[in-house]
């Protein structure tokens, strides 16, 4: 059975890392931030840091998780920093409870706009549509900002 939780602790790390590895979605320096923001979230704690979070277990393990802030730059925008699934969790729509976990979150915060960018590449076709069906809209694209070829995309979500 799926059990949410808004607290990560210093040992899943490691779970932590293996999500974002099994994906195949990440560079290694991506990795290296996301890692940085849970260190950064166990050490100081969620509203020092800035940096707050949805946590999933299965069975005892995590599956999967969102970190998510206050954007420093506006009086109620939240930025979604990240949201992944183990790979072999995908089909179980984890990423859908965990989004509407955050949104609820960030809302009782008193968040009223949810910002998320990603990239344009191929592979990230699936999570394009993720955003899409989960009533997110195409706001900006931004060119070639991650690299030849590798568009930004900025997706917005009233809530």
């Amino acid at each position: 059975m799926a059990e949410i939780s808004f607290e990560i602790t210093r040992a899943d790390r490691p779970a932590l890392e293996k999500i974002l590895s099994s994906s195949g979605y990440f560079y290694d320096f991506e990795i290296e931030v996301a890692l940085s923001l849970a260190d950064e979230t166990t050490e100081k704690g969620q509203e020092s840091s800035g940096y707050y979070w949805v946590r999933l277990r299965e069975n005892g393990e995590v599956v999967g998780f969102a970190c998510f802030g206050p954007n420093p730059s506006s009086v109620h925008s939240w930025d979604l920093y990240w949201i992944a699934i183990r790979e072999e969790q995908r089909q179980k729509h984890y990423g859908s409870v965990i989004l509407k976990n955050a949104e609820e979150r960030i809302s009782s915060m008193k968040g009223k706009i949810v910002w998320i960018e990603t990239s344009g590449r191929p592979l990230y076709e699936p999570t394009r549509h993720f955003y899409l069906k989960n009533g997110y809209e195409l706001e900006a694209t931004l060119r070639e900002f991650y690299g030849p070829g590798d568009d930004k995309l900025v997706y917005r979500k009233v809530l």
